[in-house]
């Protein structure tokens, strides 16, 4: 057994077969088989009686062969035709991204190739590729560090729609090779109504989140959630809501208008409200017909909680929004309106977030990938490459020697190391499976400072252990009780 952050756990087992059958008997948090491992997250317990494996399917997909890389094999477009559609290919687990099956059987030379170097920031939905000995779709646009042979147009993944996902483990896949197609089809969005909000510029990025989605890892479906969320629980807690309760993450200016008497907080950027500046760190009132809005924010992101937390968009138990994959209603969009979620509780009087400090310094547990015990020493920079997904870090001079590993649970905070040597500090949308080594992972307690980190800012690491990971996270689930103080003087009738 190798941990996971302080969070998680990789268990060992013989292949990608006694993984998922080693699944099926476990109950934990999210229980994410892998191609030599399961991960679980959070505490775990064996099933009495582990449920029978579903029946197994045959799927034709159709698949033309104009990928990027497919021209750069060394095969003819002949041969390449003849390797693909001669196989039958297993889908041994899901993960990555919702639907995403990694596929075994592939014939020489197609089984021998590596992964990239680095992952490409952005792979077309519906792409076909292969790495790693595996072959794949991409259900949705992604990074990815795959080669791209092909593309398909069928829709591998249907949030509405149970089994949820096209392809499960233990179905078979064959190829059939066609002139061309065209793309994937792209699932409608979810409308929004209510009468508690209406969206005048979500800027260039909002989002709902609450605190992410758990127990369908296995279906490739990301944690999604807040960014930071420290602050998202302190917000809420400060308006009356619990800390779950779902808010607002923007990226940029947010413009809204109140269709009935709320109370919000916002950290990370000005607040105004009928266009009057609200004082940092204290809950405000917002009358039916007024606006809010947020400036810039400060370093990356900002938060605005309302009383009685944002309702609508349910996807897998969560109202976050998948900036990748595109779960539950996906970015907010200019004419929304937004429920609310409950009866607005009583709001606090005050708050206080913790302040940001820089240069950034991150505590880590070490692996759980060995051989790599010097990777992440020195300063870094965060790039301009850098998303909810994940940070890319660059730095000048020599980059450590990475690598690739049989694809296993990750978790956000986990660090990957490609052979390119750029460390990536996964983020909330990052997909629960990966297959570049994971050198050490961000503990708990510091995740909620990733969200904060802008492109150029310095990064640095220090390995701790995991009883002082533990005392970190029970420390800063008790600041974030003391966070909140007093009562708001005002109820709304």
């Amino acid at each position: 057994m190798r941990q996971l952050g302080d969070e998680a756990v990789l268990i060992d087992v013989d292949g990608p077969r006694a993984a998922v059958a080693l699944a099926r008997g476990l109950r934990a948090r999210e229980v994410i088989p892998g191609a030599d491992t399961v991960g679980l997250v959070g505490p775990y317990e064996s099933l009495p009686v582990a449920p029978p494996p579903p029946a197994r399917r045959r799927h034709l997909v159709p698949v033309a062969l104009d990928g990027e890389d497919a021209s750069h094999l060394g095969l003819a477009p002949s041969a390449l035709r003849r390797l693909l559609e001669d196989c039958e290919l297993t889908v041994a687990y899901l993960g990555f991204m919702p639907g995403f099956a990694y596929l075994e059987g592939l014939p020489e030379p197609l089984c021998s190739l590596a992964r990239r170097p680095s992952p490409r920031p952005q792979v077309p939905a519906g792409s076909l590729a292969v790495a790693g000995g595996y072959a794949g779709i991409y259900p949705s646009a992604s990074p990815g560090g795959w080669h791209l042979l092909g593309h398909t147009n069928l829709r591998l993944f249907d949030q509405d729609k149970p089994p949820h996902a096209l392809f499960a483990p233990g179905d078979l896949v064959r190829f059939e090779v066609v002139a061309s197609l065209g793309s994937p089809p792209v699932p409608p969005r979810r409308p929004l109504f209510g009468d508690a909000l209406e969206v005048i510029d979500p800027g260039p990025l909002a989002l709902l989140e609450d605190l992410g989605r758990t127990g369908a890892g296995a279906l490739g479906v990301p944690r999604a959630g807040a960014f930071d969320s420290c602050w998202a629980r302190t917000l809420n807690l400060a308006v009356g809501n619990s800390e779950s309760a779902a808010l607002i993450e923007s990226a940029g200016p947010l413009r809204l208008a109140a269709r009935r008497d709320l109370h919000v907080a916002a950290g990370g950027a000005e607040l105004l409200v009928a266009d009057s500046s609200r004082p940092a760190g204290i809950v405000a009132s917002v009358g039916a017909g007024q606006e809010i809005a947020l400036g810039p924010p400060v370093a990356g992101r900002s938060y605005l909680a309302v009383g009685g937390g944002i309702g609508g968009g349910e996807s897998f138990n969560s109202r976050s929004a998948d900036a990748v994959s595109g779960l539950a209603p996906g970015p907010l969009r200019a004419g929304d309106s937004l429920p609310l979620a409950g009866p607005p509780g009583r709001a606090r009087l005050r708050f206080f977030l913790p302040p940001l400090i820089r240069p950034c310094r991150l505590r880590v547990l070490a692996g759980p990938d060995s051989g790599f015990a010097d990777a992440l020493a020195g300063c870094w920079r965060v790039s301009r490459l850098s998303d909810r997904t994940g940070l890319r870090l660059e730095r000048d001079g020599p980059l450590p020697p990475g690598g690739t590993v049989a694809s296993h649970a990750v978790v956000p905070g986990a660090i990957q190391l490609p052979p390119g040597g750029s460390p990536i500090v996964l983020g909330p949308d990052c997909g629960p499976v990966g297959g570049y080594p994971v050198v050490a992972t961000v503990v708990s307690a510091d995740l909620w400072k990733l969200a904060h980190l802008t492109p150029g800012d310095a990064v640095s690491f220090e390995a701790v252990s995991l009883q002082e990971a533990a005392a970190a996270r029970q420390e800063l689930a008790a600041s974030i009780a003391r966070a909140v103080q007093g009562w708001f003087p005002t109820a709304f009738a």
